[in-house]
């Protein structure tokens, strides 16, 4: 019994020694110290706040893709709601209204990047491309159609879509679109994350507009786009060296 109530006893005469010893302490400490103690405290939290966010944001930023702040979303809202799935997806979609069904009208991705085949850049259409079809397809009560009619089609309010990039590269990498879509077309077998609708051609090449998801992913099935590959250096030097490629630095580097 004895045994039993020192155990019992024992947490409290301890708390109650630990409640003396602050006390005496707390007679004995500078004021300086007293007022440090606070800052140090907070101030080494916020120091590991910071260290941590730009551990977790250089680690995804290297093994992925960035955290989403500051401006690196990698499915920004657009001026304008494009959607990919009708104009470049196949097969019946579902709209806005589960009962609507529409077919995806398979457009090929050169009709409006019409520079990736040539260019470094794969170009954005300007709004009369967009209008040629719009100033009659589709209805005058949508939203968003209406918009679009807004930026082409009057003189008065007539001006370019600024729309918001969503793949990015650092400034130091030099990425030309035109001489990998030349190498993917004639080499199929190096493509990867194939469309559902991937065809060979008789003569063994495919259409530019096969070889895109490589490196977009299916951008025919996103109804906003979003960066789906980390677009790394490691996942480029990869694909250079399974294709027989440079890997030099200059090949990719200012």
């Amino acid at each position: 019994m004895r045994k039993l109530l020192d155990i019992l006893y024992s947490p409290l005469y301890i708390a109650a020694w630990l409640v003396e010893f602050i006390k005496e302490k707390d007679k004995t400490t500078p004021l300086w110290l007293k007022l440090l103690a606070p800052v140090l405290g907070v101030g080494g939290l916020g120091i590991f706040a910071v260290l941590s966010f730009v551990t977790a944001f250089l680690v995804t930023a290297w093994l992925g893709n960035p955290l989403p702040v500051a401006g690196f979303d990698q499915s920004p809202e657009q001026p304008i709601h494009f959607p990919h799935t009708i104009h470049a997806g196949v097969g019946p979609i579902t709209g806005d209204n589960s009962e609507d069904t529409i077919e995806g009208l398979g457009m090929d991705c050169t009709y409006c990047h019409k520079q990736v085949t040539e260019q470094s850049w794969a170009g954005v259409p300007p709004v009369e491309l967009c209008i040629s079809c719009h100033k009659i397809i589709g209805e005058s009560s949508n939203t968003q159609l209406k918009l679009l009619r807004d930026y082409g089609l009057y003189e008065e309010t007539k001006s370019p879509i600024n729309w918001e990039r969503v793949h990015r590269m650092p400034d130091h990498v030099r990425f030309a679109h035109a001489p990998h879509i030349w190498y993917l077309t004639e080499n199929p077998q190096a493509i990867q994350n194939k469309p559902i609708d991937f065809e060979v051609l008789q003569d063994g090449t495919v259409s530019a507009s096969k070889v895109c998801s490589t490196c977009h992913g299916n951008v025919a099935g996103m109804n906003q786009v979003a960066q789906v590959q980390p677009l790394k250096m490691g996942q480029c030097v990869a694909c250079h060296r399974a294709n027989e490629a440079s890997v030099g630095c200059e090949t990719c580097h200012h």
